[in-house]
């Protein structure tokens, strides 16, 4: 096993890693705000604008919690549920055929190596580098 230093340097590395998908996310949704909508329209998210906007504060909030060290299992969970929920909503590629179904794959395989990491982050902490 990793010892200290070096294992709060690689958490926090880690917890940057994942936070920035989310961050990133977050801030295109909000950039792109009209797209977004288009896109949970298309998903038939039900009460579209309250489900972004907290899709949104969710992208921006928890991220530089985890990054920072704070709430970082709460912030973890969240994200790890909204992943999981996002996933089914939206690349269930076991229902899609053609192309759909190679591309929505891939980016569910893609949402479960980020739901580990998120799951992994939440049992062990954030390490003992918090900013």
């Amino acid at each position: 096993m990793v010892q200290e230093p070096w294992l709060s340097w690689l958490l926090l590395m880690g917890r940057a890693a994942i936070a920035i998908v989310f961050l990133v996310s977050g801030v295109h949704k909000g950039i792109w705000f009209s797209k977004a909508v288009r896109e949970f329209q298309d998903a038939k998210v039900p009460f579209l604008y309250f489900f972004l906007i907290g899709t949104i504060v969710l992208h921006l909030v928890a991220p530089v919690l985890i990054i920072t060290g704070y709430f970082v299992l709460e912030s973890a969970i969240a994200l790890a549920m909204f992943t999981v929920i996002a996933t089914i909503k939206v690349h269930h590629f076991w229902d899609m055929t053609g192309d759909d179904v190679l591309l929505h794959s891939r980016i569910a395989l893609a949402n479960l190596a980020v739901l580990g990491g998120l799951l992994l982050l939440a049992a062990v902490g954030p390490g003992q580098l918090v900013l």
